[in-house]
């Protein structure tokens, strides 16, 4: 007669089986783990996630067979694997720098540290009996809470110390903000309900990703002295348990329903930028084998940014591998129109028609998958303007910040198109208004040289001239922008600054002249067009 206990790998183990593990026992029959007499309470995915382990050890599970077993085939991301692992650690008093019960292989899986035995039916010892759990009590007792592809966000009730009048301004700033974030179309954002179910002041962050299932928490507060208010709000990894972000906003009274409208689109705007940053970067750490589409279209955009023929092929590589991971993720085909809008916007490719056509197509079938996507939208609105439908780029980028005020990137889009339109005063409102929504970006130096160069069109050649200094010290500034800055100095009549920032740019690109440009720029106004050629008559004498 075989003995009733085993060393397991437990491919098998029956409808009734009771595996031991270091010191702990898992019972099949009652679904539970017992360290002793002490039964310890697990969520449904985090006892399934330690079965799949236990019915595996030694061996090592990956990604893909985890999907299988566990989330029973739904998309698994490294960031949903990790979030689980780390509950089922908790749950365990594991400890995460020294585990004694699960071994994370990044970029490969997981596997079981202790040696396992097992108890098969009808030898299996008795076990006490499980508690049951009181799913009453918790209402998120059977919802998976590990964290979304997407990155996800709480907007917390933002806290004040003043009356009642004060409260529902802070609680209207809450409201705003987390409508706002919302109509991005980029987060996973959890809805007023479960938010407001914390009170009204400070929290630790990590406790409510905990409770509610994601990564970034926005907490803020509203103080009132006399006829001003202060308004400071903060942005927190709540996974990695450290502050990304921080700003203090003053307002006077009168200006209570501005302001509130002002600062919803300057914190939205920052926590945009700052989460998409936050995305690149995280996106560095995976492995290329273990990305998800999410995390290989951030990759993209990390490369996107560098601004070079090299970066923007690696950046087509990866947005293509997000395509194929998931074919219905609108964002990934805007990514790939940027990709060729920049090399035909840059003279890159050797069929530039063929890139311009490519870079239209793509951003068509983006918004086709998500019309209510604003980077669909960004990416069709720079599609058309590339082929010269100005007043279609202005319809659609008009739209895309029509439904989230605060893309920053599709604010400074849309001054850029105004600039070439004529519309001076607006393309300056523009450029301020994405410097202002995020002034760190990549793309800081187009958002001044169009702010620059708007002013030398409207005749402030001066001042256009300081700005362009300020722009081009970027080291993401490239050749058309130097021409910008060399067009603004000569009017502005610094011949030295001119003629320093024209051989920059046909240093980058030999023999770049004003034909060049007005291809690259698609000015509509007769004027502008006669002051630029002007301009380049002066640099090509200097």
């Amino acid at each position: 007669m075989a003995n009733a206990t085993e060393t397991a790998t437990a491919a098998d183990p029956g409808p009734h089986a009771i595996f031991e593990f270091a010191d702990l026992a898992l019972d099949t029959r009652q679904r539970a783990v017992f360290r002793g007499l002490q039964c310890i309470v697990l969520p449904k995915l985090t006892y399934e996630l330690l079965l799949a382990l236990v019915e595996a050890a030694p061996g090592l599970l990956g990604r893909d067979e985890l999907a299988e077993r566990v989330w029973k085939g739904r998309m698994l991301t490294p960031e949903t694997l990790s979030q689980r692992v780390l509950l089922l650690r908790r749950a365990l008093g594991d400890d995460v720098d020294s585990s004694r019960y699960v071994r994370v292989v990044r970029g490969l899986g997981c596997q079981l540290v202790p040696p396992v035995r097992v108890h098969r039916h009808p030898h299996a010892r008795p076990m006490p009996q499980a508690a049951a759990v009181d799913e009453a009590g918790d209402q998120a007792a059977d919802i998976d809470l590990s964290l979304p592809a997407q990155p996800s966000i709480v907007i917390l009730p933002f806290d004040t110390d003043g009356d009642a009048e004060h409260r529902n301004l802070a609680r209207g700033l809450t409201h705003d903000i987390t409508t706002r974030i919302a109509r991005s179309c980029s987060f996973f954002v959890t809805a007023r309900g479960s938010a407001f179910a914390f009170p009204a002041g400070p929290h630790d962050v990590h406790e409510v990703s905990r409770k509610l299932g994601v990564r970034y928490v926005v907490q803020g507060n509203v103080q009132f002295a006399g006829a001003r208010m202060r308004i400071h709000a903060a942005l927190a990894d709540a996974v990695e348990r450290r502050e990304i972000w921080a700003e203090s906003f003053q307002y006077k009274l009168g200006d209570v329903f501005e302001a509130q409208e002002s600062i919803t689109e300057m914190i939205v705007g920052a926590i945009s930028s700052e989460i998409e940053l936050a995305e690149r970067n995280r996106a560095l750490l995976e492995t290329p084998a273990s990305l998800d589409a999410w995390s290989a279209y951030h990759r993209g955009c990390w490369h996107m940014y560098r601004f070079n023929p090299a970066d923007y092929e690696q950046a087509k590589q990866f947005f293509e591998l997000s395509a194929r991971l998931d074919p219905k993720l609108a964002r990934t085909f805007a990514g790939l129109s940027f990709v060729h809008w920049q090399q035909a916007f840059f003279g890159i490719a050797a069929d530039r028609d063929a890139e311009i056509q490519r870079t239209f197509d793509l951003a068509q079938h983006s918004v086709s998958l998500n019309p209510h996507d604003p980077l669909a939208l960004w990416a069709l609105g720079r599609a058309r303007l590339l082929r010269g439908e100005v007043a279609g780029s202005l319809e659609e980028l008009g739209a895309a910040v029509a439904l989230n005020p605060s893309f920053a990137v599709g604010q400074y889009t849309l001054g850029f198109t105004l600039m070439q339109a004529g519309d001076t005063v607006h393309s300056i409102e523009r450029a301020d208004m994405a410097r202002r929504l995020s002034p760190y970006d990549p793309m800081s130096p187009v958002m001044i040289g169009v702010r620059a160069f708007s002013l030398a069109l409207a005749g402030d050649c001066g001042q256009a001239s300081k700005l362009m200094a300020v722009g081009t010290r970027h080291p993401n500034a490239h050749y058309i922008l130097f021409a910008m800055a060399a067009v603004c100095d000569v009017l502005a009549g610094d011949k030295e600054a001119a003629r320093r920032n024209f051989a920059r740019a046909r240093q980058a690109r030999p023999g770049f002249g004003m034909g060049d440009f007005l291809r690259a720029l698609q000015f509509q106004r007769e004027a502008h067009v006669r002051l630029i050629g002007n301009a380049f008559r002066r640099l090509d004498r200097l």
